[in-house]
């Protein structure tokens, strides 16, 4: 087990205000889907509803080639949207959500990417440049009780690196105790090259220990907003 004695990263961890509302700007994804911030939660615009026949136009030649006419045909959203690039999602009754997004190209608009995937709790995008980094609880630990100062994790990285080890590439923990949580994050710096592939990475032991006692407080990512993506959609 590693006993951390680096300063934790800063930004990692944002808590929503004394309203209880996230920061407008605040980067959010899905897990391995695209960012985008809080505000686009605001207003979810029907693409069809909205007259943008240029956007429908560009996803068109996507729709209709081999790959895309196993895509929804119809019931996209305009999720977010920039002076440059329009992000759209399709929420299906089943439960699974898929992505398009379309880039600025001279005065209009054409296809810039597609992906899809299941359920979408929303969690805060790491800084850009960073990889992700998830943890739980060790399972072949003691149970934590509300007197425990330390807490033994594994933790294990999300992009693909090659089966590689976090090791020093490891930034973090970030910890920030609130009334009713225990927030942790960490984050990860890439390791170098490129073209790696995604065979499976291994989880890495991790003790950290907190500045009081977890008491009654719930210990969580830091990085979950315990909202989802589907309940602003339709």
């Amino acid at each position: 087990m590693e006993l951390s004695s680096d300063p934790p990263p800063t930004g990692l961890i944002v808590v929503p205000g004394p309203d209880g509302e996230w920061p407008a700007d605040l980067e959010v994804s899905c897990s391995g889907g695209p960012a985008f911030p809080v505000s686009a939660l605001e207003e979810v615009t029907d693409l069809e509803a909205a007259g943008r026949e240029e956007v429908e136009d560009a996803i068109q030649p996507f729709l209709t080639n081999e790959e895309g006419k196993f895509w929804p045909q119809k019931g996209w959203q305009i999720l977010h949207e920039t002076g440059t690039e329009i992000l759209l999602v399709h929420h299906d009754p089943s439960g699974s959500l898929a992505f398009m997004t379309v880039a600025r190209a001279g005065d209009g608009w054409e296809w810039a990417g597609a992906q899809s995937g299941g359920p979408c709790p929303l969690r805060i995008a790491v800084p850009e440049g960073l990889n992700t980094v998830d943890w739980r609880i060790d399972p072949a630990a003691q149970p934590v009780d509300a007197e425990d100062t330390k807490m033994p994790l594994l933790l294990s990285e999300r992009e693909c690196v090659s089966g590689q080890e976090i090791g020093d590439r490891l930034l973090g923990p970030e910890v920030v105790l609130t009334e009713d949580a225990v927030l942790i994050a960490f984050a990860a710096t890439p390791p170098e090259g490129d073209g790696f592939d995604c065979q499976g990475n291994p989880e890495m032991p991790y003790l950290v220990e907190l500045s009081e006692p977890i008491g009654g407080r719930e210990v969580r990512s830091g990085l979950e907003l315990g909202i989802n993506l589907e309940d602003f959609l339709d």
